[in-house]
């Protein structure tokens, strides 16, 4: 859209700013909706079962909820679950296609799996939502904006209401989410953010799931621990992902039936809620209990692992949600684990809340791969520079140390392993996903292997081309022959020995991406695009066809990302 008058000028910002209120607002009510709806009913559940056993009651709130969820999936045909990954790539996509049905019914998927117990996020499936959300008010409201847009607006509201950071929301869309930042996107975006805060806080009061006391610290010696501390940091988080990783594999080479599949899942969480309940759930109270140091530094090492096995299995055998909140509530065991090891031997007189802040920081953001917006939501929920600073050296080395150990994050990887790259942003992927025959050539010249040397020549002349592609009796492809090969040769092609059998062809599933590479190898006039499971040659294709087919995707996304 071009702001070239000042009609242009009011439709843009009337159509902004009314994305952004409506976003913000559904945002707001999704978010509190749901963490409201998870207390509810958890508190409800702990009444109900108050006389029972630990095992007892997570026996049955986790089965009740695992059944919730089976029947979910059901409801999406038994399509996978939507988590912020494909909020990742569906921003990265030029056209909305966001299954609104599996997006909507994914949120309801964590909402039932967090109101019993499992050891799941709630920040994921609410990034979702919102990506969700605004890939609705996208086919409602058509304005002329990008479905980005939408995605990063919705994707703000919910993590602006969520965290009760507005600042976050619009950073944690654009670094996490979009990928890249445009001047024209950011007045809706923002207007979600602080939209969806102002409702947040207006009806639900303060959200903070972060409370830190207002003490002191030597800030110079928190940041010397937290620099030391920055790799042990890190290689938790890896831990933690792997784990994920590990146990996905394990649940589908296990090939268990459904009801095994389920049954180990809902034991093995109810003997871990049994002996360790802090690890259940969200989390919340147990963050709270860590930083006010509210636990022994041999069961701070025990919720460290216990989260993340708890998690492992629940993501894995039945449950749905998010990675985020766990991670928090790693990251501050990690944090309090440093910081009690340091006051046992002496080191530090007393236990530290800002070593448990750093860890928090720097396992969440390297998870997440958003380093300046959790930097932010420190700065947001402490009130406090000197908690936000002191985080900041901790989180840099993880996030680095991540980024060469493991990647670039966990939604990263688990988009590759999906075979989605978008390490190269949106031209690599919209590269990946063209087809390259849309701009291959049908129409080409084939000879016969058994022609004579001067009937090639004879039909180089005719159509004006130094290079032939050779066929046999069959039509199959042979290879290539071209006009310096030909000289002073006679007999037939074959027996003249000027086919190239090894010539430089594409596969007729190659995407555009594949074709530039198999291309930076060749000089030549024409690459044969070949069917390989019938070995005929279906099209051609020059390198002028393949730079020109760059140019315009590359094209395609500075005018997304200007829009």
């Amino acid at each position: 859209m071009r702001l070239e008058n000042s009609v242009a000028v009011i439709k843009y910002l009337i159509a902004s700013i009314l994305v952004g209120v409506i976003l913000g607002i559904g945002g707001a009510f999704a978010a509190q909706g749901f963490r409201s709806g998870i207390v509810i009913i958890s508190n409800y559940a702990e009444k109900l079962f108050a006389q029972d056993s630990n095992f007892f009651f997570y026996l049955i709130t986790l089965s009740v909820a695992l059944v919730l969820v089976h029947y979910s999936r059901i409801l999406v045909n038994g399509k996978p679950f939507q988590s912020v990954s494909d909020s990742i790539y569906l921003a990265h996509k030029s056209n909305n296609e966001t299954d609104l049905k599996v997006g909507f019914i994914s949120t309801l998927a964590a909402f039932f799996s967090a109101s019993g117990g499992a050891s799941i996020g709630q920040y994921g499936p609410l990034v979702h939502f919102g990506t969700t959300l605004g890939a609705w008010l996208k086919k409602t409201i058509p304005f002329n904006f990008t479905p980005d847009l939408y995605i990063g607006a919705g994707v703000a509201a919910s993590i602006s209401s969520g965290f009760g950071a507005p600042l976050a929301g619009l950073i944690f869309a654009h670094e996490a989410i979009l990928r890249h930042y445009s001047h024209k996107s950011i007045l809706a975006i923002a207007t979600a953010s602080g939209i969806s805060y102002a409702v947040s806080t207006g009806i639900w009061g303060d959200t903070n799931i972060i409370k830190v006391s207002s003490d002191q610290f030597n800030l110079l010696l928190i940041l010397v621990v937290s620099f030391l501390a920055g790799p042990i940091f890190g290689l938790i988080a890896i831990i933690y992902m792997k784990s994920l990783l590990f146990f996905a594999e394990l649940a589908n080479s296990l090939k268990l039936k459904v009801f095994y599949k389920y049954s180990l899942c809902i034991l093995s969480l109810s003997i871990i809620g049994h002996f360790m309940p802090e690890v259940m759930g969200l989390g919340t109270e147990t963050v709270s209990g860590i930083l006010y140091s509210s636990y022994t530094l041999i069961f701070l090492i025990i919720i460290l692992f216990g989260k993340i096995l708890a998690t492992s299995i629940s993501l894995n055998f039945g449950f749905f949600g998010g990675v985020f909140s766990p991670a928090i509530l790693i990251g501050a065991a990690a944090g309090a684990v440093v910081s009690s090891f340091l006051v046992t031997f002496g080191i530090f007189e007393d236990f530290q809340q800002a070593l448990v802040i750093s860890g928090i920081a720097a396992v969440a953001g390297a998870v997440i791969g958003a380093p300046i917006c959790m930097v932010i939501i420190v700065l947001e929920l402490t009130n406090s520079y000197a908690f936000a600073l002191s985080s900041l050296v901790g989180l840099a080395i993880s996030v680095g140390y991540v980024q060469v150990r493991f990647g670039s994050s966990y939604f990263d990887v688990q988009l590759l392993n999906r075979g989605i790259d978008i390490s190269d942003g949106r031209t690599g992927l919209f590269m990946t996903e063209t087809d390259i025959l849309r701009f291959a050539e049908s129409n080409f010249y084939t000879i016969n292997e058994n022609e004579t040397v001067a009937n090639a020549v004879s039909l180089m002349s005719k159509v004006d081309q130094s290079e032939l592609i050779v066929v046999n009796q069959s039509g199959e492809f042979v290879g290539k022959t071209n006009s310096l090969s030909l000289f002073n040769k006679k007999g037939s092609l074959l027996t003249a020995d000027v086919i190239d059998k090894n010539c430089v062809f594409i596969e007729h599933d190659a995407s555009l991406h594949t074709a530039m590479e198999i291309a930076s190898n060749f000089v030549g006039e024409i690459i044969p695009i070949v069917q390989t499971d019938q070995n005929k040659a279906v099209a051609i294709i020059t390198e002028g066809a393949i730079f020109q087919a760059y140019l315009s995707i590359q094209n395609q996304t500075v005018e997304m990302e200007k829009r």
